[in-house]
């Protein structure tokens, strides 16, 4: 008897045929035709567009977290740095000191410009604070952003959140008394 390997028979066959190549090429072809637009916008979008849904975001989020775990939720601004950082009414002063510390910056180049704030005072240096309360109302303002030669202007209502945004810098009072314009 004689052990050989014959060469009509079950081969082991190790690697990918031509055709099966080809395919997995014209497939990861046809995702990234499909995956380079999304990418490319969310990569270079613009600043202004990120920081105002960065703030809509969190104004919302501190609306439902403060109503979950009926605690006020506090978005704190620092107009004149550009920063911002979260509170809560149950904190205390070293623990809100120390996130104040870590304030989070807005997109590179994004300016706070001003804040007009329930009282109708525009606030364009400091500190200013958004309280969302365990009751789903937050305290109304009028937030102006800018980058670069665009502006932005967010109105928050204190009963339906982030109501309207413009692309421009709108000088609007909080609860429409008096006249507006835009800048």
């Amino acid at each position: 008897m004689s052990i050989g390997t014959s060469t009509t028979g079950n081969l082991n066959r190790r690697g990918f045929t031509l055709i099966e190549l080809m395919l997995v090429i014209l497939l990861i072809g046809i995702v990234l035709v499909l995956a380079v637009p999304s990418t490319r916008y969310a990569l270079t979008e613009k600043n202004l567009e990120k920081a105002s849904r960065q703030l809509i975001g969190l104004e919302r989020q501190l609306r439902a977290d403060a109503v979950r775990t009926q605690i006020d939720h506090v978005l704190c601004l620092d107009v004149s740095r550009a920063a911002y950082w979260i509170i809560t009414a149950d904190m205390t002063a070293e623990k809100q000191d120390e996130i104040k510390k870590n304030a989070k910056q807005l997109p590179a180049g994004v300016a706070l410009l001003d804040v007009v704030e329930a009282n109708n005072a525009k606030k364009s240096m400091g500190e200013v604070k958004i309280r969302c309360g365990r009751d789903n109302v937050c305290s109304p303002a009028v937030i102006h952003l800018s980058h670069q030669d665009e502006k932005m202007t967010l109105v928050i209502n204190p009963f339906l959140g982030v109501t309207e945004i413009y692309n421009r810098y709108m000088d609007l009072p909080i609860y429409g008394a008096g006249n507006f314009s835009s800048k």
